[in-house]
C-alpha cells in the first residue's frame, strides 16, 4: 500500500479560484485512470440499487446498508441521508462490495426527531459543512484508537450544527442541519455557480479567509465532478458563518463576481499545509467498513483519514487541526456520548424526553 505522505507528496495543484472569502484548489490528475469501477451513494439510491434502513426499531449511532448492485458503491463520509426516524451523516468514506449487506456508522443531524417518516433512507443534495467533518474526522479517529468502534462525539455534532444556525439565522423545529442550507441556499448556490469542476479534476482543497479549511481527494475525474456540488456547498456554510463573525449582524453584502486573488500563491499555501502529512505524526490503520483499508493520520497540524481500496486511495479528507477553533475542541477521553447526555442534548430542541426506544 502507498504511504499517505507519497500520496500526498504526488499531489498536483492548480491555480485558486475565489468567491468572496472562499477560495477552491483544484487538484489535478497526472494521468488518466479508467472508469471508477463504482456507483456513488446517491445514483446507488435513485437507481433502487441500493437501500439504508434502521437497524431494528432503530440505533442512532448504525443503520444498514445493502448494495443490491452488480458493482460497488462509495459512501463519502459526512453525507447526508434523510428520512426514516431522523436524518444522520456518514461517518466514514466507505466502499460496499456487490450484493452485500452491512452495517455503517452514522451520526444524528436532526436532534428533535425520532419518529418514522420514511421506511428507507433518501439521498441529499448536502453533505456536512467543514466545522462538522473535521471535528467528527478526529473523533472517530480516537473511537478507533480505543477500541469503540467508528464513532464521534454526538453531543458535539449536535452542538456545532446549533451554533451554525444561530450564525446563520436558520430555524427548525427539530434542529436539523439542512434547515441550514434550505434558509440560505440562494447564497451557497452562488459559491458553487463561481466554483465549477475543470476537466481532470480529482479533488479540491478550500480556504477560508486565506486559511486552509480542508481537503478531499477520490480517485477519478468523475466522482469529483458528482460530488463537486456538495462540497462547495458545505465550504459555503463556514464561509457564510466566517463572513458574519468578521462583519456581525449588520455586515456588508458581498458583490455577487468572483475575487481577485493571486490564486498561485493560494495553491502554494495549501502545498505547505498538506506537506504535514509527511511530518511526524500517529498512523492508524485498520481493517475498512466494507471493502480495503481506513487509513488514519493526525499529527498538531492535521487530521486525516482516507480508503484505501482496490490498490488505490479512492478518497482522502483531510483538515487542519485548530485547536480553540469552533470546528474542533480537544476532549478527555471519556467524551463517548451516554445515553443520558444524549438525551439531555436532543431535549435543547423540544420539550419531551425522545421515546425510550432511541439507542445510542
Amino acid at each position: 500500500m502507498m504511504s499517505l505522505h507519497e500520496y500526498a507528496r504526488q499531489l498536483a495543484f492548480g491555480e485558486a479560484v475565489v468567491f468572496e472569502n472562499l477560495a477552491m484548489v483544484p487538484v489535478m490528475e497526472r494521468e488518466a485512470r479508467p472508469e471508477p469501477g463504482y456507483l456513488l451513494l446517491q445514483e446507488a439510491l435513485e437507481a433502487k440499487l441500493a437501500r439504508v434502513t434502521e437497524v431494528g426499531g432503530g440505533t442512532v449511532p448504525e443503520l444498514i446498508f445493502e448494495n443490491l448492485a452488480d458493482c460497488p458503491v462509495l459512501l463519502l463520509g459526512g453525507e447526508e441521508l434523510v428520512g426514516a426516524k431522523q436524518n444522520r451523516m456518514l461517518n466514514l468514506t466507505i466502499l460496499a462490495a456487490p450484493h452485500s449487506q452491512i452495517v455503517i456508522p452514522v451520526s444524528c443531524v436532526e436532534a428533535g426527531r425520532w419518529r418514522m417518516e420514511t421506511a428507507e433512507f433518501e439521498p441529499s443534495d448536502f453533505m456536512a459543512f467543514a466545522a462538522v467533518r473535521a471535528g467528527s474526522t478526529s473523533r472517530v479517529t480516537a473511537s478507533l484508537r480505543m477500541r469503540q468502534g467508528r464513532r464521534t462525539d454526538q453531543g458535539e455534532v449536535w452542538s456545532v450544527i446549533e451554533e451554525r444556525s444561530q450564525d446563520l439565522g436558520a430555524r427548525s423545529a427539530t434542529g436539523a442541519m439542512r434547515a441550514i442550507y434550505e434558509t440560505r441556499l440562494t447564497d451557497v448556490e452562488k459559491f458553487v455557480r463561481a466554483m465549477p469542476p475543470r476537466p481532470g479534476q480529482i479533488g479540491a482543497a478550500f480556504l477560508i479567509d486565506g486559511g486552509p479549511a480542508g481537503i478531499d481527494v477520490f480517485d477519478h475525474p468523475k466522482t469529483m465532478e458528482k460530488m463537486a456540488a456538495k462540497l462547495v456547498r458545505g465550504y459555503a456554510v463556514d464561509a457564510l458563518a466566517a463572513q458574519r463573525a468578521a462583519g456581525g449582524e449588520n455586515a456588508p453584502e458581498r458583490s455577487g463576481a468572483p475575487d481577485k486573488a493571486d490564486g498561485a500563491a493560494l495553491a502554494e499555501k495549501i502545498r505547505q499545509w498538506i506537506s504535514a502529512l509527511e511530518a511526524e505524526g500517529r498512523l492508524l490503520i485498520e481493517p475498512a467498513v466494507g471493502m480495503g483499508q481506513d487509513v488514519r493520520f493526525e499529527n498538531d497540524r492535521i487530521s486525516a483519514a482516507a480508503l484505501w481500496a482496490e490498490e488505490r486511495f479512492v478518497h482522502l479528507c483531510a483538515f487542519p487541526m485548530k485547536e480553540g477553533s469552533d470546528w474542533f475542541r480537544p476532549t478527555p477521553l471519556s467524551w463517548m456520548v451516554s445515553d443520558r447526555l444524549s438525551r439531555r442534548a436532543r431535549s435543547r430542541f423540544t420539550r419531551e424526553e425522545p421515546p425510550p426506544d432511541a439507542e445510542f
